[in-house]
């Protein structure tokens, strides 16, 4: 159909602008989501996405004033489906050449990132002082390794009582001993299956099947077209084929389903068309959905993604339980795109320093992540603040991720950033110790007298180790200290003792020495999130791979690519095979997936009818002016005369062969393809 004045057409929410109106009206709506029954006004000139583009300019009666005027509203052309044809009089003609305008003064883009962000994020090794400022410009949320935690931040006029002994010295005993724990070795239930687990068998055990069965299977199918609904094996293969794809940079996606020989030198190394069609793959990515709830009332930017994260929790506290010292530190998952990601934020200190950031623990023994809560920032709504932020912003994090830790006796490695007494205090109660990394950051944490504690240990000789006690509502804590050659490590607990342990460690000048029980478990565990990072980013990102503009998928692929290294860690763990490096591991756990049990290949076979010929005719013929190819539709163009590389690689054209729109060809493949016509 036609488009013009007095037409009726369809219309994506997420395309309309100026985006406030559609926020304001449908604050969780979905990048599905489209409004029926607007009413085309006019084309004109428009600047969206911070470039000149043909528009369509319409109204509807949802969208009025406060005098009842209706408020206008538009979309780029393209993105307006007519439902009903206006006045034939009145259609739209081909656009005229766009003025050379500049985008000055423009709204907020809301699809493309900001382009000093973009650039930043592609940035090889740390960020400049410069760089770094400018992007606090940038960004609402920034979580600076200087910023203190909201608890250490003292009141105005605030008296801080002094809690600590009167002596220094440590009196041997561990408060954590004393309650007879045992030092817990990481287990993994696989209910009552005796055999040795399979990769496949720790991968559904880790990845929440219930939830891809009963949630995002019946969503996914409740949107997607066609007789045939995606099956639980086909959604592991599905999910098989990103793997495989991540494991190798540079062939675009379409290439991994090219019809070409395969090339040594050009696209992909091999075909997936044997798996999966690349039609089906589009269909199911396109409708792929994470939440059968319907959007809140309440202006909510994480309602479609937050039960996932909760099923991903609660699964692995069913299957999972950690050894007996555990970590607890930040992950980053990239995005560079601030106005399409809820949560956004900067993080200079971190490798990807733009994205999300979430807050995880893992077991300390075998590496394996465990639980995990998205930094929600300035975009979480009011109405859905924690019962234990009550206690503080710290210290509720701590006792939510720990929750499945209570009462059992285990020990929480953390660093300066989650340093608050309150917050050990309150792990303790629950029957979990910790220790955190005394730092200053702006103040000293609360309660921490460091500059007594640097001056008691002025001219002590590098090693040297003392402590001091103290009682915070009726709980012991110490703080641990040993003088290194040009500052003294101060880390507060709730157990352990001076007793030395571990290696022998050298530092210039002086004779080697061991760290005492807390200092040596900080060094040995500290890591464990980094490692698990560094393992999920490198050396190929199944998150990067997963290229989206679609925010939800993001996350999904973030649980996937944590879940991957999961199994990686599980596999040496638990099955005892030697730790494979992590592509080989992508690749094994790709192919169990792929040739999984539960897909019934012979539905594959015949799911895509061979293209029936729709034109019998074949002419030689070329594009109009101020037009251009999408696919097989002609749509307008900008440029008067845009060209396209033809099917032979010989030259870029506008002409074609009517009895194949979309495929450009020059003369010569023009010639070759009735030659190839007539010889059928």
């Amino acid at each position: 159909m036609r488009i013009g004045s007095g037409a009726i057409c369809t219309v994506k929410l997420s395309r309309i602008h100026p985006s406030k109106h559609i926020r304001n009206k449908y604050p969780n709506h979905t990048r599905k989501d489209e409004i029926v029954g607007v009413r085309i006004l006019r084309q004109e000139e428009k600047i969206v996405h911070r470039k000149q583009q043909l528009s369509v300019v319409f109204v509807h009666d949802e969208f009025k004033d406060d005098g009842g005027q209706h408020i206008e509203l538009y979309c780029v052309k393209r993105w307006a489906h007519v439902t009903a044809e206006g006045d034939a009089n009145l259609f739209f003609d081909v656009p005229p050449p766009p003025p050379a305008i500049s985008p000055t003064g423009s709204e907020p883009d809301d699809i493309n990132p900001h382009p000093m962000i973009a650039r930043m994020a592609t940035t090889v090794g740390p960020l400049s002082e410069s760089d770094i400022a400018e992007a606090r410009t940038l960004v609402n949320d920034v979580d600076d390794d200087n910023r203190p935690a909201p608890e250490n931040i003292p009141a105005r006029n605030e008296s801080v009582p002094n809690i600590f002994n009167a002596a220094w010295g440590h009196s041997g005993s561990c408060n954590r001993k004393k309650t007879g724990p045992r030092d817990y070795k990481p287990r993994l239930e696989f209910g009552n299956n005796e055999s040795m687990p399979t990769v496949l068998k720790i991968f559904e055990s880790f990845f929440f099947q219930s939830f891809i069965k009963n949630v995002i299977i019946p969503a996914t199918n409740q949107t997607m077209p066609g007789n045939r609904p995606l099956t639980y094996g086909e959604f592991l293969v599905f999910i098989g084929l990103w793997l495989l794809m991540a494991t190798i940079v540079g062939p675009e996606r379409r290439d991994y389903w090219s019809t070409k020989p395969i090339d040594v030198f050009e696209g992909a190394p091999f075909r997936l068309s044997h798996y999966m069609s690349r039609a089906r793959f589009e269909l199911i990515l396109r409708h792929l959905s994470f939440t059968d709830k319907q959007a809140p009332p309440l202006l909510d930017r994480f309602w479609q993604v937050r039960p996932m994260i909760s099923a991903w929790n609660d699964n692995m506290s069913r299957v999972f339980s950690p050894g007996w010292i555990c970590c607890l530190d930040e992950s980053m998952s990239t995005w560079i795109n601030q106005y399409t990601c809820p949560g956004f934020m900067f993080v200079p200190r971190k490798p990807w320093p733009f994205g999300n950031e979430y807050h995880t623990i893992c077991c300390g023994i075998s590496g394996i992540l465990f639980a995990m809560e998205l930094v929600e920032g300035k975009d979480q709504p009011r109405q859905l603040r924690n019962e234990e932020d009550n206690f503080g912003k710290t210290v509720g994090l701590l006792l939510r991720l720990t929750r499945s830790l209570w009462g059992s006796a285990r020990v929480l490695v953390l660093d300066s950033g989650f340093c608050v007494l309150k917050g050990l205090i309150e792990l303790a109660k629950k029957g979990v110790y910790g220790s955190a990394l005394i730092k200053k950051r702006k103040y000293w944490p609360k309660y921490i007298r460091g500059d007594e504690i640097k001056d008691h240990f002025k001219d002590m000789p590098v090693g040297s180790v003392d402590s001091i006690g103290g009682n915070l509502d009726g709980i012991d804590f110490d703080v641990f200290c040993m003088k290194e050659p040009d500052y003294v490590m101060m880390l507060m607990s709730t157990y352990g003792t001076n007793i030395r342990m571990g290696e022998h460690k050298n530092r210039d000048g002086v004779e080697a020495f061991q760290y005492p029980e807390v200092v040596h478990n900080h060094y040995q565990y500290r890591h464990q999130i980094d490692d698990h990072n560094n393992k999920r980013h490198q050396p190929i990102s199944l998150e990067v791979t997963w290229a989206t503009k679609t925010w939800e998928n993001r996350v999904f692929a973030y649980l996937l690519a944590t879940t991957e290294v999961n199994c990686n860690l599980a596999s040496s763990f638990f099955i005892g095979e030697p730790p494979l490096p992590s592509l080989s591991f992508r690749k094994e756990l790709a192919r169990e997936l792929l040739l999984n049990p539960y897909f019934n290949r012979n539905v594959a076979t015949d799911e895509r009818p061979k293209r029936k010929r729709t034109c019998c005719e074949h002419t030689f013929t070329t594009l109009r002016a101020y037009t251009k190819w999408q696919g097989s539709d002609i749509i307008p163009s900008s440029s008067i005369y845009p060209q396209r590389m033809c099917k032979g690689k010989h030259r870029k054209v506008r002409t074609y062969c009517s009895c194949s729109p979309g495929v450009v060809m020059c003369e010569e493949c023009y010639a070759q393809h009735k030659l190839e016509i007539d010889g059928q």
